[in-house]
């Protein structure tokens, strides 16, 4: 007798039947494909579901909707609690309970489709030039006869700007002006734009080297080690880059005339899209792969045989990533009501608070080496992501400076 026919009963089985939203009558109490006796919904040898799907569309349209409002239900669960009890589920996630959090991989994925594409959509930039001249004290005539012998360069960085704002606010720029303004010689500086661009006076890299040095005081050696010998890579080639006088343009290695440059930094002013779609290509993908990095970096500062294994590392990365892409998300939308850099200031200090509770409830240190961890990791990880964006998108916006003169 084939067992998928066979009474439950007789065979001393009976199957949870009435314990789920399948129909009984479209379940049986054996495996339909492998037909191991079935103990819930699932089986447990081949994990098919103990369901034939044989009843009306309208009846499977209404069970995959209850199916898809429960998947929702733990999405908002998930970020419910992520965003206001911080490290709760990745500790939770860790320890095995996972089929009530979403995966830290789904979530990440998800915030970081959302936000680029929201982005890409509603034309936002990170971050946009605004060039403009000002007067220069005691010159009262009006601002239709200003010559560059009455102004001085006035330029503004801004964050989270539209391309339609920006173009609103270029409308009312004397560009004109500003181009000879920029090729004037009394503007004297050196413009490098290279994969490794750095400049800074001797003053500069002697304080940015006592601070690194400083904040290493304390910290484990061989991660003082690493983080010395990338920050004097960096300083000594700042150094290399830095110049007496002089006024260069200099592209990939290549010295440009500075005509050229000017009206490249005009049309960059107007539309800053060759920054945005690199740094819109590169951050992900880099921020990506910064999460093994900084699971390597937390397993230095903290390691535990039976909480702080690679793999829980691995899962706190993974959701405070995608936290920092939430936080990025609704700062954006903040932007429309509140300026730009105030969002920015904000995002900074929710991290501040939030690394340190999230490190705290994933691996219950103590507050004093739990704020030095979570601060160490931090300047490790933001280090190395600043000196690999710096790189790729000054390599893009070169090649494209490049190929437009």
């Amino acid at each position: 007798m084939d067992p998928t026919e066979a009474d439950g009963l007789e065979l001393g089985h009976v199957a949870p039947l009435g314990q789920d939203n399948v129909p009984d009558a479209n379940q049986t109490h054996f495996c339909m494909s492998c037909e191991y006796p079935m103990s819930g919904l699932y089986c447990a040898q081949c994990g098919q579901k103990n369901d034939d799907y044989r009843r009306s569309i309208f009846t499977l349209a209404k069970e995959l909707f209850q199916s898809i409002t429960a998947i929702e239900s733990r999405i908002w669960r998930t970020w419910g609690t992520l965003i206001f009890k911080p490290g709760k589920v990745a500790r939770q996630f860790a320890d095995g309970r996972r089929s009530h959090w979403s995966t830290p991989i789904r979530i990440y994925l998800a915030m970081s489709i959302l936000l680029f594409g929201y982005m890409s959509f509603t034309q936002t930039h990170l971050f946009s030039v605004d060039l403009d001249v000002k007067a220069k004290d005691g010159v009262e005539i009006p601002a239709e006869e200003w010559t560059t012998d009455d102004v001085d360069l006035d330029i503004k960085f801004h964050v989270f700007e539209t391309q339609s704002k920006i173009d609103a606010r270029n409308a009312t720029r004397n560009f004109q002006l500003i181009e000879e303004k920029l090729a004037g010689d009394d503007f004297n500086k050196k413009i490098n734009i290279s994969p490794i661009a750095i400049t800074a006076t001797d003053n500069e890299l002697e304080s940015a080297k006592e601070s690194v040095d400083e904040a290493l005081k304390d910290a484990p050696q061989e991660v003082s080690d690493a983080v010395t010998g990338i920050t004097d890579a960096i300083l000594e080639t700042a150094d290399e880059l830095n110049t007496e006088g002089g006024s260069e343009v200099i592209v990939n290695g290549e010295k440009i005339e500075r005509k050229d440059w000017v009206s490249f930094a005009t049309r960059f002013a107007k539309n800053p899209v060759v920054l945005t779609r690199s740094f819109n290509i590169w951050l992900p993908r880099l921020m990506f792969f910064m999460m093994p990095f900084t699971m390597l970096i937390g397993a230095i500062f903290i390691r535990d045989k039976k909480r702080a294994l690679l793999y829980d590392h691995l899962v706190h990365a993974a959701y405070i990533h995608a936290f920092a892409f939430f936080l990025l998300f609704v700062g954006i939308i903040l932007s429309k009501f509140i300026p730009g850099t105030w969002i920015a200031r904000g995002i900074w200090l929710v991290l501040l608070i939030y690394l340190p509770m999230s490190l705290k409830t994933m691996f219950s240190r103590g507050w004093i080496k739990t704020i030095w961890t979570a601060y160490g990791v931090g300047f490790i990880y933001l280090n190395i992501l600043m000196i690999a964006l710096t790189f790729f998108i000054s390599r893009d916006v070169g090649s494209s400076f490049m190929a437009a003169i």
